[in-house]
């Protein structure tokens, strides 16, 4: 099925840090006749303020809607393979969906297990598609070649799998909410391995393999980020510097950098593997980051929890900036990366995925 690709004018919200006052005085006695330099004054203002309150044109083309066919779908966590297909879950269906760009179709494929909770969805260098089943306590597997299916029992009954990741020799890391450990699932031998995490219930959910290997995991109840080293099995983990942050999602950047966002700290904060290191963001207006993804040029592109919007943050000028997806109520969640730098997210309230053109949102920064 064909999905036509609908425009929508864009609007940029706020962008921070504000614009500087501008400064005067206005001495204008009441029924007297305005000064010169006073009228103009005002115009100033009343510009100023027109223009952050109602951009007339930025980012009118930023964004591109895609509605699944399928309604009521509440599409969530997303991935991108290497043919540009948007891989998402269908968590009100029970289903695996796709969306191949270039021919503006989807395709939906059911998880066998019913009632299954698949949660999070990752593309491995196989070209498989490997997610997680909360409620089942599985792993699945699916081929997009075949269009087949395979499930795994994960050993830890009732383990809750969360987050999912992909290490570059092939094998697939996933966090165990209730279980307290990470788990590791080799796809050439189909076995599992399991680590446990020092801090008791720790409630893990992010995960991520960086390209030595080492995979980094956010510990949602335990306020810390877990390094793991599979050639030793060895865990070693970093109290975060301000307390009660329930971090969620993770992501890693070019340099090796980790990101992630506090679900009640409401901070954006990054860690550097080299220096062990800690740096944290305070969010414009308290906002809550849901899902996130770094862009090629190593800006980082979020979803918020409690909002309609999608954020930026630029690390080299430590500036954010807020989108407003679309008119109405909208929800958008997982957020990823497509080959040509363009960033797509699911929005959950519309039944869409949406595409934000990267070098439209360039062009905001420079407004």
């Amino acid at each position: 099925m064909l999905a036509s690709p609908s425009r929508h004018r864009q609007q940029v919200c706020c962008s921070y840090p504000a614009p500087r006052r501008l400064e005067g005085t206005l001495n204008n006695t009441f029924g007297s006749k305005p000064a010169a330099s006073s009228k103009k004054l005002a115009v100033a203002l009343w510009l100023i303020i027109g223009s952050l309150l109602c951009p007339p044109s930025w980012g009118a083309d930023a964004f591109r809607s895609f509605t699944i066919p399928t309604g009521y779908t509440f599409p969530t966590r997303i991935a991108i393979d290497k043919s540009d297909t948007i891989w998402f879950i269908e968590s009100n269906l029970n289903k695996l969906g796709g969306f191949q760009i270039g021919k503006g179709a989807f395709s939906e494929h059911a998880i066998p297990t019913p009632s299954s909770i698949p949660s999070d969805v990752v593309v491995a260098n196989s070209g498989k598609i490997w997610f997680t089943e909360s409620g089942a306590n599985q792993l699945g597997a699916f081929d997009p070649a075949s269009r087949s299916f395979k499930e795994y029992d994960i050993p830890t009954i009732e383990s809750m799998p969360s987050r999912i990741a992909a290490d570059p020799g092939g094998n697939v890391w996933f966090t165990e909410f209730y279980g307290n450990k990470i788990g590791m699932f080799d796809p050439r031998r189909e076995t599992f391995r399991e680590y446990a995490i020092p801090t008791p219930s720790s409630r893990p959910t992010g995960v991520v393999a960086d390209k030595k290997g080492l995979i980094w995991f956010l510990e949602t109840q335990g306020n810390k980020l877990g390094r793991l080293n599979p050639k030793d099995g060895t865990i070693r983990e970093f109290e975060l510097p301000t307390p009660h942050e329930s971090p969620r999602d993770l992501a890693l950047d070019r340099s090796g950098a980790l990101w992630f966002g506090g679900h009640m700290g409401r901070n954006l904060m990054t860690f550097n593997p080299a220096s062990l290191k800690f740096k944290t963001y305070p969010m414009p207006g308290g906002s809550v980051i849901e899902t996130l993804a770094v862009a090629r040029n190593g800006k980082l592109f979020y979803s918020l929890r409690t909002s309609s919007k999608i954020g930026v943050f630029d690390p080299v000028t430590r500036k954010f900036l807020e989108l407003d997806v679309s008119v109405g109520k909208s929800r958008p969640n997982g957020i990823a990366v497509d080959s040509r730098g363009n960033i797509w997210f699911a929005d959950t309230e519309k039944n869409t995925l949406y595409e934000m053109d990267a070098t439209m949102v360039q062009k905001l920064w420079l407004k």
